[in-house]
């Protein structure tokens, strides 16, 4: 490749982080690196990578050029990417706290009063977002049983039923939910789905 070509490439690396296009300046900036080996090449796509979130991909590239002790620009970003990171980890586990604490509040809820209903349709999401269906049916049945005249529990058993691929069960309780309530869009969507993946 002439050095033409690659002072190109540079320019497409650089106008893609221009345009927040990080994937495609990642991809660039990889072939520009690979080719030339150059410092300047290898800090501009440890910095494609930190721009389109890899943080530990970054971090990798810059530890492993050796150049990260020697350049204090290296080391800076080197120190962002781990830091990024620690903070991604950190939310991650925020969230996992903050969904325990809300799924702990909507058991002492239904426990408090076992006939709000949408409390029981608030723990049954709660179970669902952790994949376990079964006590999610359970909490979704029992919304159905206190609040017969609400389509909501039938159309989360119903995607209860889609997440397992039991899509014949499935389109019997969106039906359900659609009989119930044949103004809502989701139970529209929720039925495009099951045909899709049942090839209708």
């Amino acid at each position: 490749m002439r050095e033409e070509e690659v002072e190109k490439l540079r320019g497409v690396v650089r106008d893609c982080v221009t345009k927040h296009l990080y994937s495609s300046a990642i991809f660039f900036a990889d072939k520009v690196a690979a080719f030339t080996n150059d410092p300047a090449d290898i800090y501009m796509q440890a910095q494609a990578l930190f721009l389109g979130r890899h943080f530990r991909r970054a971090f990798h590239l810059l530890n492993a050029s050796k150049i990260v002790l020697r350049d204090l620009r290296f080391r800076y970003l080197a120190a962002k990417c781990l830091i990024s990171s620690a903070i991604c980890f950190l939310r991650g586990k925020a969230y996992e706290a903050l969904e325990n604490r809300a799924q702990a509040r909507l058991c002492k809820a239904t426990n408090h009063d076992g006939t709000f209903a949408p409390a029981w349709i608030g723990y049954g999401n709660a179970y669902a977002a952790k994949e376990v269906g079964d006590q999610a049916m359970s909490a979704y049945r029992t919304a159905a049983r206190l609040f017969p005249g609400c389509h909501l529990p039938a159309l989360y058993i119903g995607m209860e039923y889609m997440r397992t691929h039991s899509f014949k069960l499935a389109e019997q309780f969106f039906m359900q939910a659609k009989s119930i309530c044949p103004t809502d869009p989701l139970v529209y969507n929720e039925l495009g789905v099951v045909a899709y993946h049942k090839k209708e």
